[in-house]
C-alpha cells in the first residue's frame, strides 16, 4: 500500500510538472521560431533602433534606458532557432538561423560604434564596465532565462510578459553594444569581455532551446547519414564546453577577489582604531613586481612604532600583499605627485583642512585672550573673593615676547587692601587657568 501511495505521488508530482499539457502543436512553434529568425525589413529596423537606445543608456549611464532597449530587442529569435534547429537536426533552419544571427550580431555591433564614435562623452560608466566582468554566474542566468523563454514560446498562450523578463534578464543588447564602444574608443579589453559575455548569453540560450526541443519531442527532420548527425552533436557539445570553462576560471578570480577586498576591509577596520587618525582612501599599487598597500590617512600622523605594528598585523590577513606605504601629513610621495583625480581631491581637501586648522586655532587664542580680558577676569574675582575677601578687583593681560619661541606671559594685576599671601593667590590662578602667571599688586 505504501509503495503504490509513493507511486501515486510521484506520478501526481509528474503530471504537475508535465509540458505536454498547454503545448502548442509543434508545427505552430517550429513556424513561429523560424518567422523570428529573419532579419530583414522590420524586423532589422527595430534591432537598429534598439542598439541605438541601448547605447544611448549605456553611454548616459542609465538603467531604465538600457531595459527598454532590451525589451524591444529582437535577438533572441536567431539564437532560439539555432538550439531548435540542432534538436531537430533541420539543417536548412540551422543554416538560416546562423546566417541570420551573424547579420545581427554585424549590424549591432556596427552601430553602437558608430554612435560611440559620434558622441562626444568618451569616458565609459558603471553600466558599461560591468559588461565586461562575465562569470558563472551569467551562465546559470542565461541558461534559466532560456528555459523559461522557450517553455513560454511553446505555450498556446504566449506569455509575454515571461519573454519580457528574459529579454531583460539575458541581456543580449548591452555586451554588444559595448562591444561597440570598445571598437569606437580602441579599447581591447571591453571588446573582449564584453563579446564573452555575449557569447555566454547566446550558448546558453540556444542550448536551453535545445533541451525542451529534446524533451518535448520536437519532429525531427531525416539525416541519411549518421555520421553528420553524431557531428552536429560533437561541435554544439564542443561550443558549449568551450563557452562554459573560461567561466569558471572568471569566477574562481572573481570570488578571490571579493574574499581578498574583504580580507583587507577587515584589516583596515580593525588596525587602524585611532581617536585623531581617519581613513581617507587605500589602494593596491603594483610596483617592481610588487604589490604596496597604499593608505592615505588625516589627522594625528601614527608614530614610527604604530606604522610597525600595522606592518606586522598584516601577514595576520592572509593578503597578498608585500608591504605598507603609509601616507600622511606633509608626505608627498611620487604616486600622490603624478596624482589620480582622488589623490588630487585628497591634497586638496589636506591643504584646506590645514588652513582651517590653522584658523580655529588662532580663533582659540583670540577667544582666550578676549576671555582672559573682559569675561574672565569678572568670573574669577567672584570666585577669588570666596578665598581672599580682602581682593577687590583684578585683570589679566597677555605680554607677548619678541622672541617667538618662547611662550607668552599672563599677568594677574591685582587691587586688594591690607597684605595678601601672593603666593597663594598666584598658584590659586595657575590652577584655575592652567597657564603659569605673575602677579602685580595694586594695594590702597
Amino acid at each position: 500500500m505504501q509503495t503504490k501511495a509513493v507511486l501515486r505521488l510521484l506520478l501526481s508530482l509528474l503530471d504537475r510538472f508535465s509540458l505536454e499539457r498547454d503545448k502548442d502543436d509543434p508545427q505552430a512553434i517550429l513556424s513561429a521560431i523560424e518567422r523570428d529568425v529573419s532579419f530583414r525589413g522590420i524586423n532589422l529596423w527595430v534591432l537598429i533602433a534598439a542598439v541605438v537606445i541601448a547605447s544611448v543608456g549605456l553611454n548616459v549611464n542609465s538603467t531604465a534606458v538600457i531595459i527598454g532597449a532590451m525589451l524591444i530587442s529582437p535577438l533572441m529569435g536567431p539564437i532560439v532557432g539555432i538550439g531548435v534547429s540542432l534538436a531537430t537536426y533541420n539543417l536548412p533552419l540551422l543554416n538560416k538561423s546562423l546566417r541570420n544571427f551573424l547579420v545581427a550580431v554585424f549590424f549591432s555591433i556596427f552601430t553602437s560604434a558608430l554612435y560611440f564614435w559620434v558622441s562626444p562623452l568618451k569616458e565609459a560608466g558603471s553600466e558599461l564596465i560591468a559588461r565586461t566582468s562575465p562569470s558563472l554566474w551569467d551562465v546559470v542566468i542565461a541558461f534559466f532565462g532560456g528555459l523559461a523563454g522557450i517553455i513560454a514560446a511553446t505555450s498556446r498562450e504566449k506569455k509575454i510578459t515571461v519573454i519580457a523578463g528574459v529579454a531583460i534578464a539575458t541581456a543580449l543588447m548591452p555586451p554588444l553594444c559595448t562591444v561597440g564602444y570598445g571598437i569606437a574608443s580602441l579599447q581591447p579589453q571591453f571588446i573582449a569581455g564584453a563579446f564573452y559575455l555575449f557569447s555566454i548569453n547566446a550558448v546558453f540560450i540556444s542550448t536551453a532551446a535545445y533541451l525542451i526541443a529534446q524533451l518535448l519531442r520536437f519532429p525531427k527532420v531525416e539525416i541519411a547519414n549518421a555520421q553528420l548527425r553524431l557531428r552536429i552533436r560533437r561541435l554544439a557539445l564542443l561550443v558549449v564546453i568551450g563557452t562554459f570553462l573560461p567561466s569558471l576560471y572568471l569566477s574562481w578570480r572573481l570570488v578571490q577577489k571579493a574574499i581578498q577586498e574583504e580580507r583587507l576591509r577587515l584589516f583596515l577596520q580593525q588596525e587602524l582604531r585611532y581617536a585623531q587618525t581617519s581613513l581617507i582612501s587605500y589602494k593596491l599599487v603594483s610596483q617592481d613586481n610588487k604589490t604596496i598597500l597604499e593608505i592615505v590617512l588625516i589627522g594625528e600622523g601614527l608614530s614610527e612604532k604604530d606604522q610597525q605594528r600595522l606592518r606586522r598585523a598584516l601577514s595576520n590577513y592572509k593578503l597578498p600583499i608585500d608591504s605598507i606605504q603609509i601616507i600622511q601629513g606633509a608626505t608627498s610621495p611620487t604616486s600622490l605627485r603624478t596624482s589620480t583625480p582622488a589623490e588630487a581631491a585628497y591634497q586638496r581637501l589636506y591643504t584646506e583642512i590645514q588652513h582651517l586648522t590653522d584658523s580655529l586655532r588662532l580663533l582659540k587664542e583670540h577667544l582666550r585672550t578676549y576671555q582672559m580680558q573682559d569675561t574672565l577676569p569678572q568670573t574669577l574675582l567672584r570666585e577669588i573673593r570666596i578665598f581672599f575677601p580682602t581682593i577687590e578687583g583684578i585683570g589679566i593681560t597677555k605680554l607677548t615676547p619678541s622672541d617667538t619661541s618662547r611662550k607668552p606671559l599672563y599677568v594677574a594685576c591685582i587691587q586688594h587692601q591690607g597684605a595678601i599671601p601672593k603666593s597663594q593667590i598666584q598658584v590659586w590662578i595657575e590652577q584655575r587657568l592652567g597657564v603659569p602667571v605673575q602677579i602685580c599688586s595694586l594695594s590702597d
